[in-house]
């Protein structure tokens, strides 16, 4: 009986084992497929400003990008790497296992072989069965005899599963070192791909900081902008609760059934919104934070910027109504969607596809990018909560889909 039950939790270990190295490999690959997808992103965006003489905050921001993801793969494929040894020493393992149970199978074969040659007299079963003393016995020794050449054949077939196996496993051994090696090029090729954007990173990097004062003239113009659209969005929401609270005759903000609802629905996407363009890279990160090349230069964005390919769509990230559609100079037109107590802020538009009052759908294109002085277009996101205490701005990064 306990033999029984460490036999099933043998079993269950081994089971639970593969089923998760499984499960992590099969994670590994996807990670691997989504680094590549962003890599193939970032590679698009540098094309398209490659061929301008002047080094942006943009460029290095998508080098950065770039490298970051690069480092990530390269670790990716040291972990699958890593998975391929164990493997490899698993069925290493599996077939020193096959070749001992085939030797000793083998083994056995062999002395029965040899029993039956010693006893190689044809009427030697016959005599056997009828020197027996009573009917009883000669019964047995019959059964005996059909019992022992049953396992004689048995022993055959499990030499031959046992062969097949272990030629399996063979197969399985030859395909993982074939992966692996062909796996160990790929990361070569990645590294060296590496080690080019790293030196590219230093180059832009030194051209840059040698025009340190076009690179603060650049944060200045942005830091004014994004002040101008802060100050633009927080009017118009101001306007927009001042005249729900005098249409429906209350003291402060309240939202219909309709719009609680929809705000419930906003807040539990969070973490699964999509994003305002098909692809792109966050170029400047929401809050406040000291600037990453100038050290004297405090950044401010009551949003996220995010580097896309030129004049690309920006879409709504939610479904909800559009209150509000400015025109803001530097900033372009921006378009501003309800969602209940949220609003979502699009800048840096260049052209809209949608006027106030219009009801949209998540993924819905609402209008089309301009491109900056630096030869990009960047799309510019912001998230307002509004509340009976006031309204505030939350990080649309904890908001979109990783």
């Amino acid at each position: 009986m306990i033999k029984s039950k460490y036999i099933l939790l043998l079993f269950i270990i081994t089971i639970s084992t593969s089923f998760f190295s499984q499960k992590k490999s099969d994670q590994l690959k996807n990670q691997e497929k989504k680094l590549i997808k962003k890599i193939e992103n970032t590679k698009l965006l540098i094309k398209q400003t490659k061929n301008s003489e002047k080094v942006t905050l943009s460029d290095i921001g998508i080098i950065n990008h770039q490298i970051n993801y690069r480092e990530k793969l390269i670790s990716n494929y040291n972990f699958q790497i890593r998975k391929f040894d164990e493997n490899i020493h698993e069925i290493n393992r599996q077939i020193i296992s096959l070749e001992n149970t085939i030797g000793v199978l083998k083994e056995e074969y062999k002395k029965m072989l040899m029993y039956a040659y010693k006893n190689r007299n044809p009427n030697y079963k016959y005599l056997y069965i009828i020197s027996s003393s009573n009917f009883s016995e000669a019964f047995h020794r019959m059964k005996y005899i059909e019992h022992y050449a049953d396992y004689r054949q048995k022993q055959i077939d499990r030499i031959l599963k046992s062969q097949q196996d272990l030629a399996i496993e063979k197969n399985l051994l030859n395909a993982e070192i074939e992966k692996k090696s062909s796996l160990i090029a790929i990361k070569k090729d990645e590294k060296e791909n590496y080690l080019k954007d790293k030196k590219n990173q230093e180059t832009s990097l030194k051209k840059l900081i040698e025009n340190k004062d076009l690179l603060v003239k650049q944060l200045n113009e942005q830091s004014k902008k994004r002040k101008t659209i802060s100050i633009a969005v927080r009017k118009a929401i101001e306007e927009e609760v001042r005249s729900k609270i005098k249409k429906n005759k209350t003291e402060s903000f309240s939202l219909t059934p309709e719009g609680m609802e929809l705000s419930k629905s906003f807040n539990n996407n969070k973490g699964r919104l999509c994003w305002p363009v098909e692809r792109g890279e966050i170029s400047s990160k929401y809050g406040k934070h000291q600037h990453h090349l100038v050290n004297t230069a405090t950044v401010e964005n009551n949003g996220i910027d995010i580097i896309t390919t030129k004049n690309a769509n920006v879409r709504a990230i939610f479904g909800g109504k559009v209150t509000s559609v400015l025109i803001i100079p530097g900033a372009g037109k921006v378009v501003m969607i309800s969602h209940g107590e949220y609003r979502t802020v699009y800048a840096n538009l260049q052209e809209v596809f949608i006027k106030k009052g219009d009801i949209l759908s998540a993924k819905q294109n609402i209008g089309k990018l301009l491109i900056n002085d630096d030869g990009v277009s960047e799309s510019h996101l912001e998230i307002w909560k509004i509340s009976s205490n006031g309204m505030n701005t939350v990080n649309p990064t904890l908001w979109l889909s990783k």
